[in-house]
């Protein structure tokens, strides 16, 4: 039985080890590809296929790369690799011009038709209903934005032009997101094989454009599409950087940039020694590849050094208690009750102050009009550096666009006697006080809301 037990993990082991040698191959010939480098590209293929042969997209991709260097056998090959693997856009495959060398031999129009008669027997197992409703859907998300793209380009992001173009976007994006939820609450998520490409892919593009509490209602579900092959790794990917970004924590994946001193650059990254190597397990280009998308150039180095001034940045300063102590906060504490599922309102209110015989130290008085038993006070030293606030860890530090200030910070502890991480966010404004706990139980996915304080003066 032991001997059972070391074969399969060894087995499981090298299985992974193949997957990672897979990706790392394509993220190479993907590599050589942007920069057009056809000849090294194609051989980086051959390799990666060496292993495995089951991707639709890079198989596409190696085919394309073969016809561009006259390998046309080559090319027909990936070509039937792939259309045998689940390539069915037969839109793209007839106007791609890297393809255009193929046409003329006879091979060309057998391969157009074996993928026609694909594409039939398939689009009689599809919802013909709901695939024309999520492809028109899918057509007014996209077809907005690349008006406001080209607005951009002439007029910039703040022109007139782009902020009349901005509200249409934020009307139509809440109609779309209306339509989606109620296709995902009574079909769940729509994987290609059942309406099509392009309609699956707009549920993506609907939640991803939508408010954060959208994103974090569906990042299980579609994190669970992506396990069954009904939604793109790479696409979860861009969901789940900007979940991160808008909890105040950094990117995993670095697929999030914005503008930076009228330039675009990376946002806050984790472990940027490993970014490939996360990219490259699900899929994704190189991080130098990625940027030059808009004409940056990748430097680790440099980026190391940004991020080094950005964690320093990530502090607690004693200046800034000061706008919300020696003040009497008054509101509610909204909490979930784990015995009856469901959340619980009542009148809570809050007195900050500095403890005269340490002023590092900073007396956190809470009050319960209607529970005064659970009234309590609690001190919280503030670190030298700022980088501890009592037990929790300084994960960020913001000040937002209205004027308030947020702070995130992270702790270990017990929640329900289960081990968790705990994440809180203080959001401080002239007349309003908000501190929110999140719980991460060990081996979950997602934080979910434990309670919140919301107190005005």
């Amino acid at each position: 039985m032991k001997k059972w037990i070391i074969a399969a993990s060894i087995a499981l082991a090298s299985a992974s080890v193949l997957a990672q040698n897979y990706n790392s191959i394509i993220q190479q010939a993907r590599s050589a590809l942007n920069k057009k480098d056809y000849k090294t590209a194609s051989a980086q293929f051959q390799l990666a296929f060496a292993q495995q042969q089951d991707n639709y997209a890079d198989l596409y991709d190696a085919a394309c790369v073969a016809a561009l260097t006259g390998d046309r056998n080559r090319a027909f090959e990936w070509l039937d690799l792939s259309i045998e693997s689940g390539w069915l856009n037969l839109e793209h495959l007839k106007e791609d011009s890297d393809l255009v060398s193929l046409h003329a031999d006879p091979r060309w129009k057998k391969t157009v038709a074996r993928l026609q008669t694909k594409l039939a027997e398939q689009e009689k197992k599809y919802d013909q209903k709901l695939k024309a409703q999520l492809e028109q859907i899918f057509y007014q998300d996209q077809n907005l934005r690349n008006q406001l793209a080209t607005i951009a380009q002439k007029s910039g992001y703040e022109s007139e032009q782009a902020k009349v173009l901005w509200k249409q976007i934020d009307e139509k994006d809440a109609l779309n997101f209306k339509a989606v939820e109620a296709i995902l609450a009574e079909h769940g998520w729509l994987g290609p094989k059942q309406v099509g490409s392009k309609a699956s892919e707009a549920l993506f593009a609907v939640i991803q454009h939508a408010d954060k509490e959208a994103r974090r209602k569906y990042v299980p579900m579609m994190r669970e599409a992506v396990k069954e092959k009904k939604a793109r790794a790479d696409s979860l990917a861009l969901m789940e950087d900007r979940i991160a970004l808008e909890s105040g924590e950094k990117q995993i994946y670095g697929s999030q940039l914005s503008s930076v001193d009228g330039k675009m650059a990376l946002r806050p990254t984790e472990d940027p020694d490993h970014l490939d190597e996360r990219r490259a397990a699900i899929g994704m280009s190189r991080i130098a590849d990625y940027v030059a998308n808009w004409k940056l150039e990748w430097d680790l180095n440099a980026f190391k050094k940004r991020m080094a001034i950005y964690d320093a940045e990530q502090i607690l300063r004693s200046e800034d208690f000061k706008k919300f102590t020696d003040v009497l906060w008054r509101g509610e504490l909204r909490y979930l009750d784990y015995s009856k599922n469901i959340w619980v309102s009542i009148p809570s209110n809050l007195r900050v102050s500095q403890t005269p015989q340490d002023p590092a130290v900073w007396l956190w008085s809470y009050g319960y009009d209607d529970e005064p038993h659970a009234n309590a006070k609690d001190g919280v030293r503030l670190s030298q550096d700022g980088k501890k606030l009592g037990e929790e860890q300084i994960v960020s530090r913001m000040n937002m666009p209205d004027g308030g200030l947020r702070i995130v910070t992270k702790m270990s502890g017990q929640d329900d006697n289960r081990p968790a991480q705990f994440r809180f966010t203080y959001t401080i404004k002239d007349e309003s006080f908000e501190r929110k706990k999140e719980v991460k139980l060990v081996n979950a996915d997602d934080y979910f809301v434990r309670h919140v304080y919301s107190w005005k003066r």
